[in-house]
């Protein structure tokens, strides 16, 4: 049988069309379940604030119904708060509105599932920032005024325990114990919150009592401000480090450690790093995103960082994903694949972790996991989710008050076959791969004490486990 020039291209040509078509398919159909578009609130203005409240209960209901991390119990009692809330006959003050959804959605119990602020529309502010640690809750920026503050650790608010304000603070975001500690110690300086969920009795202010670091007691009235919109946005872990942020204002103080920052709190605001460890033959990397940020491309990062090892092939790598809060976990996938590769067959990936470790976070240290098996060692603490949780989704906000909600509408689950395909999403058949567990093989947590010795406890262990292995 002949074939012709023109034959044999459309036998060459048609299968890869045809695989186009599918492929193209399945991308659109995955956009279209796992992304919905929230529907379009289909409401006349509103006639008072009462109906604008009712309004955004009846908007507020049809995006979480698209929020598909639910449990059948948990969705009930969200129907049955929602309709208390929708019959109220008075107009909730905005705090006591934002605290009631924000407690709503929590419900979903799902770290990704959250009821935010308009970027429009920031709530006002305290003139401190806290970090949470090991021993407690600790002031680490202030404004100049508040400047004697600093390194004091949080007893009380208004009169009440800061354990107890903590423990309402946590009832406004859903997931882990960790996840919600994490975001509570964000929240103690939203005034708003404080006040929509009864920890103070005025919007405008709430009285701190702390210890300084010379034992003293102090109570002091803060006053709650309209942040500019100069003034940036940032994870609670930023305040981790004292380094100048760009964008805060020239008042702002940062408590100073008594001995220089260790090296994974250095350079806090470059999203990814990788560097030897002097005097030593391990390499360490360190991740804060799996996306681009900061002008870094993380694809070219990682490429980068891959030729390199390639050719000094370090004994140990310790990959820091304390801080990485996610992004796009394909980004990563082949990196974390490569990864045991990369070094001799003696040696380890020690992979750091804490709460904030989440989403794509979470999942390049399972990738990590899944490549070298028991070639890799976690230390520090739990990661921020469990190895079931919901993301993608979409995002929409209510037509009267400057809130929006972000709803999550597909699963990954890390320790077992998904295979419900109405929720599983899809695109992890691609990615396959199981782990028993991320559970750090040591716990090991950082005290506002050794934080201020300029003592990382996690990479010191890492790199005592590393040492000690090469030297037998």
């Amino acid at each position: 049988m002949k074939f012709t020039a023109k034959r044999i291209s459309v036998i060459t040509i048609g299968p890869i069309l045809l695989v186009g078509m599918v492929a193209g398919g399945f991308l659109v159909g995955m956009q279209r379940h796992f992304h919905p578009s929230a529907p379009q609130p289909p409401y006349p203005p509103a006639a008072n604030a009462l109906d604008a409240q009712r309004q955004d209960i009846r908007y507020f209901r049809q995006l979480i119904a698209l929020d598909r991390s639910f449990a059948p119990t948990n969705r009930a009692e969200t129907i049955r708060k929602l309709d208390a809330l929708e019959a109220l006959g008075t107009v909730l003050d905005r705090p006591h509105f934002r605290v009631s959804l924000m407690q709503i959605d929590a419900l979903a119990d799902n770290g990704h599932s959250r009821v935010e602020n308009d970027p429009g529309a920031a709530p006002l502010e305290l003139p401190v920032r806290v970090a949470a640690f090991s021993d407690g809750l600790y002031i680490m920026r202030a404004t100049e005024i508040n400047a004697d503050l600093l390194g004091s650790r949080v007893t009380a608010i208004d009169g009440d325990s800061i354990d107890a304000v903590m423990t309402k603070l946590e009832q406004l975001r859903g997931g882990t114990s960790q996840w919600r500690r994490l975001h509570a110690s964000q929240y103690l300086a939203l005034q708003d919150l404080l006040y929509g969920i009864d920890v103070t009795s005025d919007v405008q202010h709430s009285n701190w009592t702390v210890e300084t670091p010379f034992g003293a007691t102090i109570t002091r009235r803060l006053d709650a401000y309209a942040p500019p919109a100069s003034e940036p946005a940032v994870s609670v872990n930023r305040w981790l480090s004292s380094e100048p942020l760009s964008g805060m204002m020239r008042q702002w103080r940062a408590v100073e450690p008594d001995h220089p920052l260790p090296i994974a709190l250095t350079d806090f605001d470059k999203a990814f790093r990788s560097l030897p460890l002097p005097g030593t033959c391990i390499h360490f990397v360190q991740l804060k995103s799996n996306a681009d940020e900061g002008g870094q491309s993380i694809k070219e990062f990682l490429s980068s960082t891959e030729s390199h090892l390639r050719q000094v092939k370090p004994c140990y790598v310790i990959l820091d994903l304390r801080y990485d809060g996610g992004g796009d976990f394909t980004n990563t996938y082949g990196f974390a694949r490569d990864l045991p590769r990369l070094i001799p067959a003696s040696g380890k990936i020690i992979v750091l972790t804490g709460p904030a470790t989440f989403s794509a976070g979470i999942s390049t240290a399972a990738f990590v996991k899944h490549a070298g098996q028991r070639r890799v060692v976690i230390l520090g603490e739990p990661v921020g989710d469990r190895m079931q949780f919901f993301s993608e989704g979409g995002r929409a906000c209510l037509p009267n008050y400057p809130l929006c909600v972000a709803y999550e509408t597909g699963k990954h689950d890390y320790q077992y076959a998904c295979t419900d395909w109405s929720v599983c999403f899809w695109l992890n058949y691609f990615y396959q791969f199981r782990v028993k567990s991320l559970e750090p093989d040591n716990i090991i947590a950082l005290s506002f004490k050794l934080w201020r010795a300029g003592v990382d406890p996690v990479l010191d262990r890492a790199i005592s486990l590393a040492t000690e292995s090469t030297r037998r």
